[in-house]
């Protein structure tokens, strides 16, 4: 793992940190690059990068458990929760989408993030109602629960719901109830940037990409965290220490069914809440890519294998994937 990595560094095609770790034990650490190219300040293995939608890992796991303390259901429509605080009207389209739907991406609720201003207000602070106002009458892109199709609008409103049945901001509720008791130090959510010392992003490698502002993404794509993170938050759920056995049961099982080119591209068979459901050489397989502007990620874990494998990479056009499955199919063979 460590020659191949070394390999894709010195040939430029990978920039960025990467662990492997199976049974708690690790079997690679690795980091190379800039974090700051233009400070030259070198990537760490411990250094901070944005995770982009593994962040819906996150997310589905707060309503699951804001669901076991009662304040909610995965079975409730989403307007009551949003109505007046979010959206002064529920358009009536909505009327019909459940919590279910939003986080796995069957409400037919348009994906903001392929709208063409995204790009344009990715660096601009924005408020949680204003990202609504951009999708909220728009046309469904199809009837609620009879398809599939990717949204992070949708994650969008589960942020919402969140701090509505709370009435505490997202990040205090995910610093509550995930980051805190699982001493997750480098994760977060900001409204703006990151903690310093963050690896800034790159469209390319040599082309500095605009900051991302939190805001713009929230609960859908807006937090940050580190390898040693990531894989403590993945052994959490094979320790039932994220949650109990049930509600990790719940998080991991086919909600929906891929199209047949597969979710986002990747031949992932299901979607259950914030994870892709596949198979990896017969072995139980549960992930989440993310990309957004100047980063890119990949968080795999095989549940009945205890094997982590996180790569993060501050140059958007990396291929973080295929490095990810490669170094899982490696674990395996080991």
């Amino acid at each position: 793992m460590q020659a191949y990595l070394r390999d894709l560094a010195a040939k430029k095609e990978f920039t960025g940190a990467a662990l492997v770790v199976r049974r708690g034990q690790v079997l690679v650490r690795f980091a190379a690059g800039e974090a700051d190219a233009e400070k030259h300040i070198p990537i760490r293995p411990d250094t901070v990068f944005r995770v982009a939608s593994v962040s819906k890992e996150f997310t589905s796991m707060l309503v699951l458990k804001l669901r076991d303390r009662g304040l909610l259901d995965v079975v409730d429509r989403v307007c009551p929760h949003l109505v007046p605080v979010y959206i002064k009207t529920c358009p009536k389209a909505w009327q019909p989408i459940t919590i279910r739907q939003i986080l796995t991406h069957t409400s037919g609720i348009p994906d903001y993030q392929g709208f063409p201003d995204f790009s344009v207000n990715l660096s601009k602070p924005t408020t949680t109602p204003q990202l609504i106002q951009r999708f909220v009458n728009k046309p469904l892109d199809f009837e609620p629960g009879t398809s599939w199709k990717y949204s992070s609008s949708g994650y969008l409103l589960a942020g919402a719901i969140i701090q509505s049945v709370t009435h505490k901001p997202y990040g205090t509720v995910l610093h509550d109830e995930i980051t805190g008791p699982l001493n997750l130090q480098h994760t977060g959510y900001s409204r703006g940037d990151p903690p310093p010392g963050y690896a800034k992003g790159n469209f390319s490698l040599g082309s500095p990409a605009p900051p991302v502002n939190g805001s713009q993404v929230f609960s859908a794509a807006g937090m940050f965290s580190n390898v040693d993170d990531i894989a403590r938050w993945d052994r959490a759920f094979g320790a039932f220490t994220v949650a109990p056995p049930s509600t990790v049961r719940q998080a991991f099982t086919p909600q929906a069914q891929c199209p047949v080119n597969g979710c986002l591209n990747l031949p992932s068979s299901a979607y259950a809440f914030g994870w892709l459901v596949d198979r990896l050489n017969g072995h139980r397989l549960r992930y989440h890519p993310g990309l957004i502007q100047g980063y890119a990620a990949s968080n795999m874990y095989l549940p009945d294998d205890d094997i982590v494998v996180v790569v993060l990479s501050n140059v958007q056009d990396t291929a973080v994937n295929p490095i990810a499955f490669h170094l899982a199919t490696l674990a395996l063979k080991n």
